[in-house]
């Protein structure tokens, strides 16, 4: 009678078990910066970029132009068309509202540096997003208080935002994809209603041109990395 040979266990061979490591690190890292270049992209071009282009600087709007612009059309004033101005700075907020959020979540791992220059871009951002004229009634007068409140939210965000950090990253990046989402439909939304009046205006065709392109490459490269970041392993 023979005896019956041990039981043996499968094991993963070191080198494998190292490699995988070596790729989910890498990844982790990849969709980190991938998330990081998304958020600067919709702030940098939701805030400074011009989303109508002009051959003439002065004609050239941004976001919080734009939204100050359609003000002034003569449609949009007598009632004709029912515009929803603020529209156009929503990925202006979800870019200096999900910054300091993301620059202070543990599940990142970013460089503590990084972290810091993040939380500090939101300044910039924040003031870009008030009203143009700089006064106290002005700031609080009931057609800006929406974008005072949502700039003193961000700039309070960015101090608190470490309190934040173990707010789990899937709950952030779901919060990220629903404010992503209408960052991107709204806007064209409301520009398709006053294209022909700015059309008018300007005595030329126009489009949304490459700021409001590039802000909205940042939304889906940010929501991309966001999402294959949940992902990882942690």
């Amino acid at each position: 009678m023979t005896a019956n040979p041990p039981s043996q266990k499968l094991t993963t061979p070191p080198d494998t078990e190292t490699s995988n490591v070596i790729s989910n690190s890498l990844q982790k890292v990849l969709s980190s910066w991938l998330l990081i270049l998304g958020l600067l992209l919709i702030g940098i071009g939701g805030a400074f970029l011009p989303w109508i282009w002009y051959p003439s600087v002065a004609l050239q709007l941004t976001g919080p132009g734009l939204a100050e612009f359609v003000k002034f059309l003569p449609e949009v004033r007598t009632g004709q068309i029912q515009i929803q101005r603020l529209c156009f700075l929503l990925p202006l907020f979800l870019g200096m509202l999900a910054l300091p959020l993301f620059a202070a979540n543990q599940s990142l791992r970013l460089p503590g540096w990084l972290g810091w220059l993040l939380r500090l871009l939101v300044v910039p951002l924040a003031l870009a997003a008030l009203s143009p004229v700089w006064t106290p009634a002005i700031l609080l007068a009931p057609e800006f208080r929406l974008q005072t409140a949502m700039a003193g939210i961000a700039m309070g965000l960015a101090v608190i935002a470490p309190l934040f950090k173990a707010v789990s990253l899937r709950w952030v990046v779901a919060l990220l994809l629903l404010g992503g989402v209408a960052a991107l439909i709204l806007p064209g939304w409301q520009f398709s209603l006053i294209q022909p009046s700015v059309a008018e205006a300007y005595h030329d065709p126009v489009s949304l041109g490459w700021g409001w392109q590039l802000t909205a490459g940042g939304i889906s490269l940010s929501i991309i990395g966001g999402v294959w970041a949940s992902l990882q392993p942690r």
